[in-house]
């Protein structure tokens, strides 16, 4: 047997190292790595990759702690990998979900006490409506506004509160809000509830798209429109982004950006262009105002369970990937890592096998793509889940977090920052870590083989959510909630509770320069 798993190591070596070949000559020819993904969810073809990465396909014990005989096995922590934990808490709790805390503490839609104000009544959109039900969350941590719920924040006529700043609809702070260039120019693939953005509610009385900066309180701009768009560029001064003069003095311009600051976000480390808008929306909470992450929400976990608990022997013992563009250096590190283990490249970059078949396309959004998407890629142990860009600063992208979501184990290299929001440290693979390839793969084997390994990596998923990580809670929030709560409490506190972007420091650098499994990686 052994001498069978390392012929089929170095067959695997082998098909990857032509595989390479063939794809930077560009003629495409298949590979035996590619046929075993081919196959990869029929038996066979799960055997043959089992035997590449030296793992036994003899086994038919569950790594998440299923024994031979059926059933779940007790461990010290008690938890059952049949019972959602999650789901349960979020039933217990549906109001408020108290094992989150809090991200927008004082927020008050109907106080008098907001530092921004709406120039006038806005006709408002933005009350309870059949439509808000269908949505996941308004703010977890205040009462919903739904029709026949009242808000402990509601203050009333008669109440011994001045009314003031309310529209015609008894609702006060309603700002009429412009979407510069529309919905339509904005990148929303990865952008979890955004689209409620483009949607009146909260302190949004009514939201306009293209053509609406002069009547507007608040104009939105968006990243992708300005990288991908061309969006306000000035031919005449070398394509410089400049944005329209405002309207009247106290219009508020708000900047949204995902991209990151050391790669194809380059602008967010240009003061002339961010000191242009008065507040950030960004991943890296320390330098904006608005903290808008990458990360999974309450409801993608819970969809996401029945796939994150997927046996462990009905995986393929092997690394995916999927990308697009073959930006270093996580090209080298994937090269590095395909010699001693076996890797499924399904995307545009280092292609060595075909995607599964039905795989949404990038830009599918909708739940039931979301679920089409994570099924497909969790019949895979491990995903390839390194940034674009190296590490950067607070930059953690759907990457690792959808690995995460679906019980697919990620091997990260990123930004420190991770770990700040992880919901356990060993739920990752940190290349970082790990002074060579061998290393790297002695560990990947270890979990494809070892219970309690397998266990280690997925056990945070099972515990009571009350008990994870302050800041995993704290993303969850972020995530969870009606992003347009973010906007109304920069709003509503301005400068006292947030500094405007011309007074931030500029984006920080992403080191792609970092030594990874021995050696150092990219330049």
């Amino acid at each position: 047997p052994a001498r069978r798993r390392a012929a089929g190591r170095q067959a695997t070596r082998d098909a990857m190292r032509e595989s390479d070949n063939h794809s930077r000559s560009g003629r495409g020819v298949w590979t035996a790595v590619a046929t075993v993904a081919v196959s990869a969810l029929a038996l066979t073809g799960r055997a043959a990759s089992h035997r590449a990465a030296g793992v036994s396909d003899q086994s038919s014990s569950l790594g998440a702690g299923r024994s031979r005989r059926g059933g779940w096995r007790e461990r010290h922590d008690a938890w059952r990998p049949e019972e959602d934990r999650l789901a349960a808490a979020m039933r217990a709790d549906p109001v408020y979900h108290r094992y989150l805390p809090t991200i927008y503490p004082g927020f008050d839609v109907n106080s008098d006490d907001w530092w921004h104000k709406p120039r006038g009544e806005v006709p408002s959109s933005g009350a309870a409506n059949a439509d808000d039900a269908g949505r996941d969350f308004d703010l977890p941590g205040l009462p919903p506004r739904r029709a026949g719920i009242p808000s402990t924040n509601d203050h009333r006529p008669g109440h011994g509160r001045p009314e003031k700043n309310k529209n015609k609809n008894g609702k006060k702070n309603q700002f009429k809000v412009c979407l510069d260039n529309g919905a339509g120019s904005w990148d929303v693939a990865f952008a979890k509830g955004i689209d409620n953005l483009f949607h009146p509610g909260v302190c949004f009385g009514a939201v306009e798209q293209n053509d609406c900066h002069a009547s507007a309180d608040v104009v939105i701009f968006n990243e992708h429109d300005f990288i991908w768009g061309g969006a306000h560029r000035n031919a005449a001064r070398g394509g410089r982004i400049e944005l329209p003069e405002k309207a009247h003095p106290s219009q508020v311009y708000v900047y949204f950006a995902h991209e990151a600051a050391g790669g194809f976000g380059a602008e967010l480390r240009d003061t002339s262009f961010t000191s242009q808008f008065d507040y950030l929306s960004y991943v890296d909470r320390r330098r904006s105002a608005m903290w808008w992450p990458f990360g999974p929400s309450l409801r993608s976990l819970t969809d996401d369970f029945d796939v994150f608990r997927k046996r462990r022997e009905e995986r393929v013992p092997a690394i995916a990937w999927l990308a697009t563009d073959c930006v270093e250096p996580r090209a080298s590190i994937l090269r590095s890592i395909a010699d001693a283990f076996p890797v499924f490249s399904m995307g545009e970059c280092l292609r060595n096998a075909p995607p599964p078949h039905g795989l949404p396309e990038r830009g599918a959004v909708d739940p039931a793509s979301h679920a089409s998407f994570q099924r497909a890629m969790s019949d895979y142990m491990f995903y390839f889940a390194a940034e674009n860009a190296g590490a950067c600063d607070g930059y953690a992208t759907e990457k690792v977090w959808m690995a995460l979501s679906r019980g697919s184990v990620p091997l990260y290299f990123g930004t420190d920052d991770v770990y700040d929001l992880l919901p356990d440290r060993d739920a990752i693979v940190d290349l970082r870590k790990f002074d060579s390839v061998d290393a790297v793969a002695r560990k990947l084997r270890a979990i494809a083989t070892d219970d309690s390994e397998w266990a280690k990596a997925h056990a945070w998923r099972f515990r009571d959510p009350s008990t994870w990580p302050r800041g995993f809670r704290e993303l969850l929030r972020a995530t969870s909630t009606d992003v347009k709560y973010g906007v109304c409490d920069v709003l509503m506190k301005g400068p006292r509770g947030y500094r405007p972007s011309r007074e931030r420091p500029r984006q920080a650098r992403c080191d792609a320069a970092v030594k990874v499994l021995g050696r150092k990686l990219g330049g």
